[in-house]
């Protein structure tokens, strides 16, 4: 998956997501039976899982093997669930009670700012249990807080502002029988969108190192390196995998960080791993830029610009 197509799917499926909320909550009676707090806390909770859900997948398809995606996805639902509940409680609670619309919007930032932790937490776990470094996991996590704060916020802002303000779209309060005179509906989706994309963007926009594919297995997919060894081959196990290329070993080479530099290794392969068309015979240094070739398959580094 390209970053541009991520980003682009974090806002469609977290307005998706907040959609299907408003419908569960509205065909279910929640809507109708229940009121104050407790709906809120219902709608906040939803929200959360369906956004973790959603947000989960789609960086556990742009940064994950196949064997990891479905941990990762049940980590990022967990969080967002459990995380979103509490945030909806404070926020519903203190608006109940003083009345001001400043506190839903602090409840809908920190429910975007759970969602946003919850997409690194499997990395952070990761890095924990392996003792590796654990820079980059905190990185996405800071990353996902900033995207999802600031999501939250000015979704929350628009959501609380619109699901107070009656649409009169027809004489019963209805269109077509089965929207809502509240533009609830609309707040609620601006909220999802606004929480996927913020949070897409800041993983891509502040991504410290990435990879692309330029010609080979899935070209043009992009990765980004949120781990301090990341493995390139054609085993199913390896983070970059390079299938259907006999010149690919199943552990071929690795990317590694070292302090803040990254280093191209090659695995003792026959075939060799080449940085700008030379063959590499040890841990090799990349720069912005440097072309990676392994069988027929040639990968871009990237490296954010760092400040001195």
């Amino acid at each position: 998956m390209s970053f541009k197509n991520f980003i682009y799917y974090c806002a469609l499926c977290g307005g998706w997501a907040a959609f299907i909320v408003w419908a569960l909550q509205q065909f279910s009676g929640v809507a109708s039976k229940t009121e104050g707090v407790v709906k809120g806390v219902i709608i906040g909770s939803l929200l959360g899982l369906l956004l973790a859900l959603v947000v989960g997948t789609l960086d556990a398809l742009l940064n994950s093997v196949s064997y990891t995606r479905f941990i990762r996805v049940v980590i990022c639902v967990a969080v967002g669930f459990f995380g979103s509940m509490i945030a909806s409680l404070v926020g519903e609670t203190l608006f109940d009670k003083f009345g001001l619309l400043a506190f839903k919007v602090v409840g809908w930032t920190i429910v975007g700012v759970v969602i946003g932790i919850s997409i690194g937490i499997f990395d952070l776990m990761r890095a924990i249990s392996a003792r590796e470094g654990m820079r980059q996991a905190i990185r996405k996590i800071i990353n996902g807080i900033i995207g999802g704060g600031i999501g939250g916020f000015i979704g929350g802002f628009i959501q609380a502002t619109f699901g107070s303000i009656p649409i009169p779209w027809s004489d019963d309060g209805t269109l077509k029988g089965w929207l809502p005179r509240s533009s609830l509906a609309l707040g609620l989706v601006i909220l999802g969108m606004c929480i996927g994309l913020l949070i897409g963007l800041a993983q891509v926009l502040l991504k410290e190192a990435w990879v692309k594919v330029e010609q080979g297995f899935r070209a043009g997919r992009e990765l980004i390196l949120s781990k301090p060894d990341t493995s390139v081959g054609r085993a199913e196990s390896c983070d970059i995998g390079l299938f259907g290329d006999n010149k690919v070993e199943k552990m071929h080479a690795r990317i590694v960080l070292r302090g803040d530099r990254y280093m191209l290794v090659d695995v003792n392969t026959p075939d060799g791993t080449y940085l700008n068309e030379q063959r590499i015979s040890g841990p090799t240094p990349l720069s912005s830029g440097d072309m990676i070739r392994v069988g027929r398959n040639v990968l871009r580094f990237e490296e954010r610009a760092k400040r001195r």
